[in-house]
């Protein structure tokens, strides 16, 4: 007989002389008792009434179309069925009941009962009938051991008067050579059981099915390790300091690079030879004045130089070239010809009233000073030309608390995840708004009518959270009072709310990648996460093991996306949306996402060559997938699943990593954790934890912290030592270390405690304790509280 999944036991977790020293004990001291002395009846009987009212209630949902070939459990009066009764697994009978009949698919716990007469209330109130005071349970003296092994064979029962009370026990008892009488059918000292436990050691599996006479698969089957990766993320990108503009404040600024700062910073020098240039306001008593690296410009139309994109004229301006020893105008990337093998610049050191800039800009859109608490810009440029961008864009940056990126957009990060399929009412979304955006039939071939409707994905929609939504709201906000106050034009989103972007075009874009991806926002989650097409995925060369991508609204890309704000250096075109990919042909993207299964169910051979662990290679030609679909239009539609899911972001929307707030609250959690699992060592997982992680942060800070450099808090410039005067010598302000104790420290005190704790190698040990004693030496003793005598009364 094959036994039926509810009696198949996790064999492969004990090792055969466990399993002897099982069936010895419980040939030896087990005996029968009754459910109601042990106090068990009530319990059993809501067990079974919970499971075959789920039963019952299953095989209703799953129609009436195996309902003829079930069968009779209940007739249309509710009258037990005589024969169904010697079903129980307790009743003693020779023949093992809760064999699985392979030919009928049943098993012990199947519902025989035709679905459309189901009678719950009936059942519920029958199941007592079955499990009452007089069944018999196997009662085992607990015993630590024993109670360890049943709990790794996942043996269920109840601690009962210090009692181990097993229900539905033979199927157990057989596994160990046993008889309902508890009497052995198996020697365990024969020839062939000897030689089954000789060969299988470790894994009783083999054992136990020779014991019973079961035909066992195995229930755990192959395990794999894993680890936690990187918790979900959805957050805005934000450089350092969180600019909202690419306009340089250089050290005026100060640490926040603050354009309300600068304007305050200093007087007009009024020998400035750049009064003709027209950057400034110079005279006596005017602020604001500040040095920059900039690029100089020429307008096309009167010849006006300047740093500025547009002309006072409104003419566009082109980047002016200078030789930097000479000052001989040159040609884009032309050498001097007086000065040989020097290359022509645009860079020039120019004062700028940072004050009248600021104004104009306010001026310029009707907006007040006090609608704005601060406006951040950037210490300095590093792209060749050094080309700034319009004030007037970081004013309404930052008065929908927006941040620009290096390339002049504003970006979104999320976690990437893949997603074939959705229900309306899964993504915030009605089904009739859907049916706009082209999505007419469900994946069964019927009209759209319901929220409750599977569809299958589109290859270019995504699905980004509920924070990322309204984080585009204000995007398309910013897009919007952009074309109107600065260009002169029409809005184009007009969003209230972040539903009326859907529909709406983005970019996707990943980190190492130049080339964007056109995609249709068609739905949120509430998972922190972005949900995309495999192909869209791929698109980006992405293949979903944790990685973190953008996106941007597509106007917000093709408006102010400029190469000339792209870094100089080495990688500075990575990362930005030179191209855009508008369609996705799926012979084209990365090969992973062609091994995605495009089948409703599996067929046999899979499942056979399971248990005879065949190649993969071999077993791939039996599925359904992507890549046997390439070049047709079935590699665009009707990829179908296996398994079913309630809710695309059921679970937790926010990983614990997240919230438990400190570094020890987040260890200490993680090594309990270890602690209750059983497929983990918890001292071998507290040894990865220091060598991995603490000991090489606490050296690497303490080497760091004997190479520090000094800080300027106010202007950002750095000493590899302390001046002479003892302060800044660019702003007079004091200086500040980069690396302090409490970072040396701050992992010092949890690996002392879990080498105490924990069973910790001698080395690693070592290694603590000799870095206990640097830190004491670099530092000191700590200081030690002085008592008085009231402390101790």
């Amino acid at each position: 007989y094959f036994l039926h999944p509810d009696f198949m036991y996790i064999w492969d977790d004990i090792s055969c002389e466990r399993l002897f020293t099982l069936s010895r004990y419980v040939g030896e001291k087990a005996s029968f008792s009754t459910a109601g002395e042990t106090g068990t009846a009530t319990d059993l009987a809501a067990e079974k009434t919970a499971q075959d009212v789920a039963h019952a209630a299953a095989n209703q949902t799953n129609g009436s179309s195996n309902a003829a070939s079930q069968n009779t459990l209940l007739d249309h009066g509710g009258a037990v069925d005589a024969a169904s009764v010697t079903a129980n697994p307790d009743s003693g009978t020779k023949k093992p009941v809760a064999a699985y009949d392979a030919e009928s698919g049943k098993g012990p716990n199947t519902t025989y009962c035709p679905a459309a007469h189901v009678d719950l209330p009936a059942l519920s109130d029958l199941m007592p009938r079955f499990v009452s005071a007089d069944t018999p349970v196997l009662c085992i003296p607990n015993n630590p051991g024993i109670k360890e092994i049943m709990e790794e064979l996942l043996v269920l029962h109840k601690v009962r008067n210090g009692m181990l009370v097993v229900d539905r026990p033979l199927v157990f008892l057989a596994c160990l050579g046993l008889d309902e009488n508890l009497k052995r059918i198996h020697s365990l000292d024969d020839e062939e059981t000897q030689k089954i436990a000789g060969e299988h050691r470790s894994n009783s599996l083999e054992l136990a099915g020779h014991l019973s006479g079961f035909k066992m698969r195995s229930k755990a089957g192959t395990r794999i390790g894993g680890r936690m990766g990187r918790p979900g993320k959805s957050k805005p990108r934000e450089m350092t300091g969180k600019p909202h503009v690419l306009f340089p404040v250089g050290a005026e600024g100060g640490s926040r690079r603050s354009f309300q700062e600068a304007s305050k910073s200093k007087e007009a020098d009024t020998n400035s030879g750049d009064i003709e240039k027209g950057f400034a306001i110079v005279g006596s008593g005017t602020s604001g004045i500040v040095e920059m690296e900039v690029g100089l410009r020429e307008c096309e139309v009167c010849g006006k130089e300047t740093f500025r994109n547009i002309c006072d004229c409104g003419g566009h301006t082109m980047p002016v070239y200078h030789c930097p020893k000479c000052g001989m105008r040159l040609e884009a990337g032309a050498l001097c010809p007086r000065c040989g093998d020097v290359e022509g610049t645009c860079v020039q050191q120019l004062k700028v009233d940072i004050k009248r800039e600021y104004n104009n800009a306010l001026e310029h859109l009707g907006m007040l000073n006090s609608e704005i608490k601060i406006l951040k810009g950037v210490k300095g440029m590093s792209s060749a030309e050094k080309c700034v961008e319009v004030l007037e864009k970081g004013l309404i940056r930052a008065r929908n608390n927006l941040c620009v990126f290096k390339d002049g957009t504003v970006r979104y990060d999320m976690i990437d995840l893949p997603l074939t399929h959705f229900r309306p009412s899964e993504i915030s979304v009605p089904w009739s708004r859907l049916v706009e955006l082209g999505y007419d039939y469900d994946v069964c071939g019927k009209p759209l009518r319901s929220d409750s409707q599977v569809l299958e994905l589109k290859c270019q929609d995504i699905l980004v959270s509920e924070d990322c939504g309204n984080w585009l709201c204000n995007v398309a906000k910013f897009i919007d009072e952009m074309m109107v106050d600065l260009y002169g034009m029409s809005p184009y989103y007009n969003a209230k709310k972040k539903e009326d972007l859907v529909g709406q075009l983005l970019i996707g874009l990943a980190p190492h990648t130049s080339a964007g991806v056109l995609v249709r926002l068609i739905g949120f989650t509430q998972a922190l996460v972005g949900y995309g097409h495999p192909y869209f995925h791929a698109a980006k060369r992405r293949n979903c093991d944790g990685d973190e991508d953008c996106v941007m609204l597509l106007l917000d890309g093709l408006i102010n996306f400029s190469k000339a704000f792209l870094p100089a250096t080495r990688g500075g075109s990575m990362d930005a949306p030179l191209v855009l990919t508008k369609r996705i042909d799926p012979k084209e993207v990365d090969g992973e996402s062609h091994n995605v299964d495009a089948c409703d169910h599996y067929p046999l051979r899979v499942y056979l060559g399971g248990l005879e662990y065949a190649n993969p290679k071999d077993i791939s030609k039996e599925i359904d997938n992507v890549d046997s679909r390439l070049g047709s239009p079935a590699q665009y539609e009707g990829i179908m699943f296996t398994h079913d899911t309630t809710d695309i972001s059921a679970g937790p929307h926010v990983s614990s990593y997240n919230t438990i707030k400190s570094m020890s609250d987040k260890l200490d959690a993680q090594l309990e954790l270890g602690r209750i699992i059983r497929a983990v060592d918890e001292s071998d997982l507290a040894e990865r934890i220091l060598k991995t992680h603490f000991l090489r942060d606490i050296m690497g800070n303490l080497n760091s912290f004997s190479k520090q450099k000094l800080r300027c808090t106010k202007c950002g410039a750095k000493y590899r030592r302390m001046p002479l005067a003892g302060k800044c010598t660019v702003c007079g302000n004091s200086l500040n270390a980069t690396i302090y104790e409490g970072s040396i420290k701050k992992y010092l005190e949890p690996s002392i405690r879990m080498c105490e704790e924990y069973d910790i190698s001698e080395y690693t040990r070592q290694r603590v304790e000799v870095l206990n004693l640097f830190i004491k030496s670099t530092f000191g003793e700590p200081p030690q509280e002085q008592l008085d005598l009231s402390s101790f009364m």
